[in-house]
């Protein structure tokens, strides 16, 4: 890889992300939030437009009070199990079904056993069970573990875990992209912060629908997003542990905006996200390894391979949905879990492609600046104008 560092495309990113803070702000109803930000005195919130604005300097306060990444328990170059499918693939009868908690034990054993995966996520959507489903994973799985908790009984449960195992960290998504609080999440988010059980704030724009259509403007806008939630939960509880799980994907235009997880493209730029990451010294789980077939085939093999030399050649700290998910994180197939442990554990850096240079797109702020908290990328012309061009399949 050429040095990302000579050409200053990171910090052109980080740059960016700021100013999108700074200028275009964050769609924010809650109150409370609002009122957090204000607070400092480095944030206002713009009443005609309902953003709320982060001045970049609280930005900078706000990661110097955040552990590093050396302060948190999974190693670099980590490939995990995470995502939640809200199916299970039937490898015997290629059917969909409503995934169970023996399914979720099933796949708890198998990461628990193989030693290419260092985490485990739920892997599959059982709902309103987020107690049997946490009780499940930690019965079954001694690695470090995501789980999901917004009900009071769940956030119980996950801080009792986090006091007596360890290990623990609660996944969120606080915003809807581009640049939308989720209202309805803001108050279990709060709760797990200020109990001190340590989160990760997620966030996933797609190019061509809710991002823009280039490498370095998607990628702004996704570590834009993480930070805002990153920034949240310091002032709550300065010293928190957070980790930035900002996770760019690239709507197919060619599939009907589908976001499409298994172009070289979405391993390159997650692999971007997380070098923007190391470069803070911030804890950075992504999203690689995975596939845009509906069923385990050759080539969701083949672009699982890909995406494993492509993390081992230029290292990263954690990737998700490196096993067991097929297109669009519909479905999970245990089969097609065992099958990748085994490809992960063959495949080396060896067979992956030395990458080129990454453009920065010196457009990339002003179409988030042009959209704001508005999904109007599929229209735009930045987007017309980069078809073909970026994101090649």
């Amino acid at each position: 890889m050429v040095d990302l560092e000579l050409n200053g495309l990171l910090e052109k990113i980080h740059t960016d992300a700021l100013r999108v803070l700074e200028e275009v702000g964050v769609k924010c109803v809650s109150k409370e939030v609002r009122q957090i930000f204000e607070d400092t005195g480095l944030a206002a919130f713009d009443e005609s437009s309902g953003h709320i604005h982060v001045l970049a300097p609280l930005i900078e306060q706000v990661l110097a009070t955040a552990p590093k990444r050396d302060q948190y328990w999974i190693p670099e170059d980590s490939f995990g199990v995470g995502g939640t499918a809200p199916f299970l693939y039937d490898d015997q009868t290629g059917e969909l079904v409503e995934p169970t908690l023996e399914h979720l034990a099933r796949i708890a054993t198998i990461v628990n056993d193989a030693d290419v995966i260092q985490f485990m996520a739920r892997g599959v959507l059982i709902k309103r069970q987020e107690v049997q489903v946490m009780d499940t994973i930690v019965r079954n799985c001694h690695k470090p573990i995501y789980v999901a908790a917004v009900t009071d009984e769940g956030i119980e449960r996950a801080l009792e875990i986090h006091e007596t195992r360890g290990n623990i960290t609660i996944q969120f998504s606080i915003i809807n992209s581009p640049l939308n609080i989720i209202e309805s999440m803001i108050d279990p988010f709060l709760s797990c912060v200020r109990k001190g059980i340590p989160i990760y704030v997620s966030t996933m724009p797609m190019a061509g629908l809710s991002g823009p259509y280039s490498m370095s403007g998607l990628i702004t806008l996704t570590h834009a997003e993480a930070l805002f939630g990153i920034a949240l939960a310091q002032l709550v509880n300065p010293g928190i542990t957070v980790v930035h799980a900002g996770l760019p994907s690239i709507a197919n235009i060619q599939k009907s905006y589908a976001v499409d997880l298994g172009l070289a493209s979405h391993n390159i730029a997650n692999l971007l996200q997380e070098k923007v990451n190391k470069r803070l010294d911030i804890p950075s789980i992504q999203t690689a390894c995975t596939t845009s077939q509906d069923r385990p085939n050759q080539l969701a093999e083949k672009e699982a391979v890909y995406g494993y030399g492509l993390m081992k050649k230029y290292s990263f700290h954690q990737m998700r949905h490196a096993f067991g998910f097929l297109k669009e994180l519909i479905a999970f197939s245990i089969a097609k879990l065992e099958r990748h442990v085994q490809l992960c554990r063959e495949s080396g850096p060896e067979g992956a492609p030395d990458l080129e240079d990454v453009p920065y797109d010196p457009e990339g702020f002003e179409v988030i600046m042009r959209n704001g908290s508005n999904a109007n990328y599929m229209r735009d012309d930045h987007t017309l104008k980069n078809t073909g061009k970026c994101f090649l399949y």
